[in-house]
């Protein structure tokens, strides 16, 4: 070999000479080079090794590396004089520290050290080429980081995790997933998906497998059917199981949630129980209360036949009271739900009743009932003292709007907006006088209403009205 070349003569004939082209490919070249002598002095350096040691070209020159790079030589001097004395390269050695450059900031090297020999083939010299790679190691540090904290999540989750390649075999288990079935990570390693499924799932799941990795997408299992899983000791355990679709090197894989819901459940089950005899009990207990209201109101209708007249009329406005309370209760029995009570199917009744107790009116007066086709509905607490509010006012009506034989119309209307609901109870009759106020007259009814409102959570307003009277229960937050 003949120069930088071994066949020089083509380049010769271009014009070119391998002594001008070695100093320029030396300048230009990308990496950093440099050439020491047998005595670890800097003979040449190009100016990319000038910019990585911090130092410029003429810098280098006939200095000792000790003197150039103080904070690496304790590294790279014994590797140039090894490489001196037998000859043998390193070839892309990571070397790792700092120099002038950059602030003195870490930084990352491939180094290569060549010996350059004299023509008896003894070393007389070592060329040094650099690879800054210090960008490169900090992103496989943050993979690594990342790849870190990955696992310490994964590890770290409650509930299994497996991570599945496209072939549908498990490449990664946690900690979570070994104490759920009962196998160690090595023997968990390498199966297929389907070797964690009672048998009899098998075959049907790799066909659902299959269909799942040509559209993958973010699944969540529970809800859909019973799932179940089994473990190292063939028992069987319900699951819920979450599908996550990944891109890893270039592979698609799948990580799977695997909660183990056997206590869950359990205590579904025994929720689902204690529903059963809760509404049971209730039923009962609505039934019973229902039939104890009416055995009162029977005992006040006998009562009335033995009782003064005035006597009788308290008895038997007592006696409506009773029964717009036992109407509440057969409603909720008859429904079968002892939360809400429907306000307008209740009203409708109410008025029945009504009608019945003032039997003798009902041919002059009458009543009607206003409410949406949309159901209303309000809670048992709340439901009680409204039907009393409603109870009173009705039965006020019909003993005093319409006196000496008027005729009338007594009308209830029922209405909801957002979380408010209305009850307006409105008649055409003489009205009510200026002097009677709610809870300072001495009738029982008037002297409850105050009360009844409070304990309805509610407003209860007397709007001046053409002719009769009109009263508006408002419900606050009733939804």
């Amino acid at each position: 070999m003949t120069g930088l070349f071994s066949a020089p003569q083509s380049l010769n004939k271009c014009g070119f000479s391998d002594h001008r082209l070695l100093l320029q490919l030396f300048a230009d070249a990308p990496l950093g080079l440099g050439i020491f002598d047998r005595h670890l002095h800097y003979c040449e350096v190009n100016q990319r090794l000038a910019d990585i040691n911090g130092c410029s070209i003429e810098e280098h020159r006939g200095r000792h590396v000790s003197q150039v790079i103080p904070t690496l030589a304790p590294t790279v001097e014994p590797l140039l004089r090894q490489v001196l004395e037998s000859g043998e390269p390193f070839v892309e050695l990571p070397v790792s520290g700092y120099t002038a450059a950059h602030g003195g900031s870490q930084r990352h090297w491939l180094a290569t050290y060549t010996p350059l020999v004299d023509e008896q083939g003894c070393p007389i010299g070592v060329l040094a080429i650099v690879q800054d790679i210090t960008a490169q190691q900090q992103d496989r540090d943050a993979l690594e980081r990342s790849e870190e904290r990955f696992r310490q999540v994964v590890e770290a989750a409650p509930d299994g995790l497996a991570m599945v390649d496209d072939t549908g075999h498990l490449v990664l288990v946690n900690a979570g997933l070994e104490q759920m079935f009962g196998y160690s990570r090595e023997e968990l390693i390498g199966q297929s998906i389907e070797f964690l499924m009672p048998t009899r799932y098998r075959e049907d799941h790799l066909h659902k497998r299959n269909h799942y990795l040509h559209e993958p997408d973010a699944r969540d299992m529970a809800g859909r059917k019973e799932l179940y899983a089994r473990r190292k000791d063939n028992s069987e355990f319900p699951v819920e199981i979450g599908l996550n679709p990944l891109r890893a090197e270039h592979r698609l894989h799948i990580l799977a949630t695997i909660q183990d819901v056997t206590n869950r459940k359990a205590d579904q089950a025994m929720l689902q129980k204690a529903l059963v005899e809760k509404t049971a009990l209730l039923n009962e207990v609505h039934h019973r209360v229902k039939n104890n209201l009416q055995v009162v109101s029977s005992l006040l209708s006998l009562q009335t036949r033995h009782a003064s007249r005035e006597a009788s009329q308290l008895l038997s406005e007592s006696q409506g009271r009773v029964k717009a309370i036992a109407l509440i209760h057969q409603l909720l029995y008859e429904r079968n739900d002892y939360a809400q009570v429907e306000l307008g199917l209740y009203l409708q009744r109410l008025a029945r009743l009504q009608s019945e107790t003032y039997l003798a009116q009902s041919g002059r007066v009458r009543l009607e009932i206003n409410h949406p086709e949309q159901p209303i509905t309000l809670d048992l607490q709340h439901a009680v003292p409204c039907g009393l509010l409603v109870n009173e006012l009705v039965s006020n009506a019909f003993k005093h709007a319409f006196p000496d034989g008027r005729v009338g119309t007594i009308t209830i209307f029922l209405s909801q907006q957002a979380d408010v609901i209305r009850i307006t109870v409105q008649d055409n009759g003489v009205g009510i006088p200026p002097t009677v106020r709610l809870g300072e007259t001495e009738t029982l009814g008037f002297q409850l209403l105050p009360l009844l409102i409070d304990q309805a959570g509610g407003e209860l307003t007397q709007p001046p009205c053409e002719s009769g009277s009109r009263f508006d229960i408002t419900l606050f937050g009733k939804k």
